[in-house]
C-alpha cells in the first residue's frame, strides 16, 4: 500500500494542482513533507513497537495511514493536502520497520528466506503498476480516488493482523532516550534535506551542502550519544555483527546506489537524451523489474548452493556489468539490446537483494531485532537520496562543463553518471570478497558448514 501510493501520487501532481490552484511544482512538498516525516518518527518505532507491542502498533500504523489516505483525498486546499501527507508519513515511519519486526521475530531463521522474499515481491509490482495505474484513475476517474484506492486495502489489513498475528508479551519497559531521538532526527532530516538540494540543481549547492555537513555532525553526536546511553533509542550494538555491518554500511550500501540511481537516470536518458517515447521508456523499466521477479522463484535454491558469498560476488557482478552496459550501448532504435541488459540487471538485482536481506538478519540477536529493523530502513531512505544526489552532482557537472544548461542533460552527461555509480558499486564486491565462506549458512542449510555454523542456544550467532 505504501510502495503504491509513492509511486501512484506522481503521475496526479498535475490535476492535483489544478484543483488547488497552484503550480505543479508547489505540490513537491507534498512529496518531501512525507519523507521528513517519516525520517523524523522512524528512530523511535523500535521503542513504540517495545513499549506498546508490535502487533497493536503495526494495526494502529495501517488505520492512521488509512485515515490520513482519506484526508489527502479529501484535501481542498494545498495546506490541507501537505497536513495530510504529514500524518501519512508518520503512520509509515511506525507502518513498514514494525512489519518488518514482526515477520524476523515470527519467522524461524531456517524459513527467514523464502519469508523475505515473499514480502519483497509486493514490493516491486506496486512500484511498476504504480503509473499505469495512476494514468488510468487520473483519466477516467479524478485524482481522489488514488488516494481511496488505501481505504479496501488498509481495512482488509487490519482485519488481517488481528485474525493471523499473534500478540506477544512485551519486554520490559524502558525510558524513552528524548536526545537520541532528537540528535537522530535532526541527523536524518539534515542529510534528506541536504541531499536533495544538491540533487535538484547547481543553484542550490551551497544550502544543500551546509544541510548536509550540519545532518553529518548531529549524527556522528548521536552515534556517541547512543554508544554511551544505557538506553538508547536505537541500539548501535547491532554494528558489532559482522554479518549485518557488512550488508548494511558495508558492500550493501555501496552496490545499491547503481541500483537505487537506475529509476531516476534512465527516464532521462531514454526520453531526453535518446529520443525514445514514454511508452518505450516505460516498457524498458518494466523489464527491469520483471528481471528482478524473474529470479525469486530460485533465490533459496541458489543460496542453498552455493552460500551467500558466492551468490553475493556474483549476482554483484552481473547487475554491476549489466548496468554499464546499457550505459555503453543504449542507442537510437537499440530497443532489444537495452531491453536484454535491463532484465540481466534486473535478475543480477533479485538475487542480491535478497542475498542482501536475509544476510543481514541472519546472525543478529533477538533481543536486537527492533533496532536491527529501523536501522535498516533508515539507511535505505539515505542510500536511496545519495544515489540520486551523487547521479544528479553527476549530470550538472558533466552538463556545464560542456557549456550546456544543468537542465539540458545529453545521454554523455547520462553514461557518465551509471559508470561513476558502477565504479562506486564495484567497490562492494571488496567487502563481500571478505565474507567466511561459511557466513549465514545455518540460514541457507549451505554446505557441511550449515550444522557446524548452527549457533548455540541463545546466542543467536552472533559475531564479535
Amino acid at each position: 500500500m505504501a510502495q503504491l501510493d509513492s509511486s501512484v501520487v506522481l503521475v496526479a501532481l498535475p490535476q492535483m494542482a489544478g484543483s488547488f490552484g497552484v503550480h505543479p511544482v508547489d505540490l513537491s512538498i507534498g512529496i518531501t513533507i512525507y519523507i521528513l516525516a517519516q525520517a523524523l518518527l522512524l528512530p523511535s518505532s523500535s521503542w513504540v513497537a517495545d513499549r506498546w507491542g508490535a502487533r497493536r502498533v503495526f494495526a494502529l500504523a495501517l488505520v492512521g495511514f488509512t485515515l490520513a489516505s482519506v484526508l489527502c483525498a479529501l484535501s481542498r486546499s494545498l495546506p490541507q493536502f501537505i497536513a495530510a501527507r504529514v500524518l501519512q508519513g508518520a503512520a509509515a515511519a511506525l507502518m513498514t520497520p514494525v512489519a518488518r519486526i514482526i515477520l524476523l521475530q515470527s519467522a524461524r531463521k531456517e524459513d527467514l528466506i523464502g519469508v523475505i522474499t515473499i514480502s519483497t515481491v509486493p514490493m516491486l509490482i506496486a512500484p511498476t503498476l504504480g503509473p499505469p495505474v495512476g494514468g488510468i484513475i487520473v483519466t477516467y476517474l479524478s485524482w481522489p480516488w488514488i488516494f481511496l484506492l488505501n481505504l479496501p486495502v488498509g481495512i482488509a489489513g487490519v482485519l488481517l493482523v488481528l485474525r493471523f498475528i499473534e500478540p506477544r508479551p512485551a519486554p520490559a519497559p524502558r525510558p524513552f532516550d528524548w536526545i537520541g531521538f532528537g540528535l537522530t532526527a535532526a541527523a536524518s532530516c539534515g542529510v534528506l534535506l541536504g541531499l536533495t538540494a544538491l540533487s535538484e540543481s547547481s543553484a542550490a549547492w551551497q544550502r544543500g551542502l551546509a544541510l548536509t555537513v550540519a545532518g553529518g555532525v548531529c549524527g556522528w553526536l548521536a552515534v556517541r550519544h547512543l554508544r554511551r546511553h544505557p538506553h538508547p533509542v536505537l541500539s548501535l550494538a547491532v554494528l558489532r555483527v559482522r554479518t549485518y555491518a557488512v550488508t548494511t554500511l558495508g558492500g550493501g550500501l555501496l552496490v545499491r546506489l547503481p541500483v537505487r540511481a537506475l529509476p531516476f537516470v534512465l527516464p532521462l536518458m531514454f526520453q531526453v537524451g535518446l529520443g525514445y517515447s514514454a511508452f518505450a521508456a516505460g516498457v524498458l523499466l518494466l523489464a527491469l523489474n520483471g528481471g528482478d521477479l524473474l529470479l525469486k522463484l530460485i533465490v533459496s535454491r541458489s543460496l542453498r548452493r552455493y552460500g551467500y558469498r558466492r551468490v553475493l560476488l556474483a549476482s554483484s557482478t552481473l547487475m554491476l556489468l549489466a548496468t554499464a552496459g546499457c550505459a555503453l550501448y543504449a542507442g537510437p532504435g537499440l530497443y532489444w539490446i537495452v531491453g536484454a541488459l535491463l532484465i540481466v540487471s534486473g535478475m543480477g538485482r533479485s538475487l542480491l537483494f535478497s542475498g542482501l536481506s536475509t544476510l543481514a538478519f541472519a546472525d543478529v540477536p533477538h533481543e536486537e531485532l527492533g533496532s536491527a529493523s529501523v536501522l535498516w530502513n533508515l539507511l535505505l531512505q539515505l542510500t536511496n537520496a545519495l544515489a540520486v544526489s551523487i547521479a544528479a552532482i553527476v549530470l550538472n557537472a558533466t552538463a556545464l562543463a560542456s557549456g550546456a544548461s544543468a537542465a539540458h542533460v545529453s545521454v554523455l552527461d547520462c553514461r557518465l553518471a551509471l559508470l561513476a555509480l558502477t565504479a562506486v558499486g564495484a567497490l562492494s564486491l571488496y567487502s563481500f570478497a571478505r565474507l567466511p565462506p561459511e557466513a549465514g549458512a545455518h540460514l541457507s542449510g549451505h554446505g557441511a558448514a550449515s550444522a557446524a555454523q548452527q549457533p548455540p542456544a541463545g546466542s543467536e550467532g552472533e559475531y564479535e
